[in-house]
């Protein structure tokens, strides 16, 4: 079979619609990009922004190890702004009328031409921030969202100065001021009013409340003086701002890149990965490792951790002495093996009969920080006409829960196995690995008919296709 390149589509809910869709990345990215930023921008700002529109979905992904939506559960974006800007074909033919073929063109341009690139530190997806106008200078990450993040650091920009959001003004009164920020502020009283650095300061009044005299605007005045120059009918008088005039400089919160700063260095030559890398410190731009049908499981780190082992051991040993232990070896071995030739990296916790403590288990684990660590198991009870496959979960862990219940399907259609359930725990491994953690009982040793079954080998070689079958489903449709 050919190593062919498989179309990657994401998984949204359409909040107009209200039902989850599938669309290719590629024509979510357009819609992205046309959403995100002006169409007048340069060629080299808008695939920039294409770029980012990719990183960013990348990062949002399920199939590639992200955490998808944060209200809806079970897609990787959603049309509610939870996620990002998209904007319909629909919206885009009113909102560029006869400009629409020529603008769209621009757009599968600009996406074509950055192909399957992504912006990158350690090889990971960065989170793509952006805003229209810096003002100046960016801002670090920890300033905007109280974490520190490597490429999210302040850098000096001058490029965003034609922006028309450079500088602007807004005017509020007390009384919305006050609504917006769910404050209540001083009442108006003839007996006091507040300073006001640079405008009103230096205030001094006698015993009787009247003002003897103010600084304002730098200007010392007597109360008198100020009573007779406004035409205030007492020296006994007090203040209450009303309007407020706000200058801004810049529009955003100033994190990642400027698209202001972005169209100017286009302007002056700069391409886009040139754009990137000034506003996002010590990144890399490269193609995204895309599925492919031989490799459905390229980018994804599995930590295979075969349960027990050595001496020092409490596994189960079944009627006939089959040892667990060994089971466990023999199933994670080959399961290694066809993960790896799905295009997955594996990391095991031991590759022969050896004692490896849990603590050392966990540590391999979140030193790798693996999408997912599989404990595996054979399961024992005292009655040994008790039989079948069940996997534990730690609870609360929704992902870890969706791929226990595609590997049960796996087990029960491979081997025929009886479904005891996806169900959560509270075992070592499950609440100190800081990932989605199953423990998957394949089969209960201490029943005569399914020891025997795991004594060999084929059965072994179908438990570890079962689970593998559990992965690829899950990144294919979780």
């Amino acid at each position: 079979m050919n190593d062919r390149k498989v179309v990657v589509y994401v998984k949204i809910y359409d909040h107009i619609r209200q039902k989850i869709i599938s669309e290719p990345m590629t024509e979510l990215i357009k819609r992205m990009v046309a959403s995100q930023i002006p169409i007048s921008f340069e060629i080299e700002a808008l695939k920039a922004q294409a770029i980012i529109a990719r990183t960013f979905i990348i990062r949002k992904m399920k199939t590639f190890g992200g955490d998808g939506c944060s209200k809806y559960k079970d897609v990787d974006l959603c049309t509610e702004g939870h996620c990002t800007k998209i904007i319909t074909i629909e919206e885009l033919k009113e909102k560029w009328g006869e400009d629409f073929k020529k603008n769209w063109e621009k757009i599968e341009k600009i996406t074509a031409d950055t192909k399957e690139k992504i912006i990158t530190i350690n090889n990971k997806p960065i989170n793509p921030r952006f805003h229209s106008t810096c003002g100046g200078a960016t801002e670090n990450s920890e300033n905007v969202e109280g974490n520190k993040t490597l490429y999210l650091r302040k850098v000096l920009c001058d490029y965003c100065r034609n922006s028309p959001y450079y500088n602007s003004s807004l005017q509020l009164s007390l009384e919305e001021i006050e609504k917006k920020l769910n404050i209540g502020t001083i009442k108006a009283s003839p007996f006091k009013g507040p300073s006001i650095e640079g405008l009103i300061e230096d205030i001094k009044r006698d015993e009787e409340g009247r003002v003897v005299s103010i600084k304002i605007g730098g200007k010392q005045l007597k109360g008198t003086e100020i009573m007779k120059l406004l035409g205030l009918s007492s020296t006994r008088f007090g203040w209450k701002p009303i309007v407020f005039q706000i200058e801004m400089q810049g529009q955003g919160d100033g994190l990642g890149l400027c698209q202001y700063g972005a169209n100017r260095m286009a302007l002056e030559g700069k391409s886009a990965e040139e754009i990137l890398k000034y506003y996002f410190t010590g990144v890399q731009i490269k193609e995204f490792d895309r599925p492919s049908i031989n490799k459905p499981l390229t980018g994804k780190i599995i930590v295979l951790d075969p349960g027990h082992g050595g001496d020092n051991t409490e596994d189960v040993v079944g009627p006939t002495g089959l040892r667990e232990k060994d089971v466990n070896l023999s199933i994670s071995l080959k399961l290694a093996k066809l993960l790896r030739d799905a295009g997955a990296e594996v990391y095991e916790t031991r590759t022969e009969d050896v004692y490896v403590p849990l603590s050392k288990r966990a540590d391999l684990a979140n030193k790798v920080r693996p999408h997912f660590f599989l404990s595996i198991h054979q399961n024992s009870f005292a009655n040994p006409n008790i039989s079948g496959s069940e996997i534990y979960h730690y609870r609360g862990d929704r992902e870890g829960e969706i791929l226990a219940g595609f590997i049960l399907e796996e087990l029960w259609e491979e081997l025929g196995t009886i479904r005891r359930g996806v169900k959560t725990a509270d075992f070592y491994l499950l609440r100190e690995v800081r990932c989605s953690v199953l423990q998957i009982e394949t089969a209960f040793i201490t029943n005569l008919e399914e020891e025997k079954k795991l004594r060999d080998e084929k059965f072994q070689y179908r438990v570890a296709e079962a689970i593998a079958k559990g992965l690829m489903k899950y990144y294919r449709y979780g």
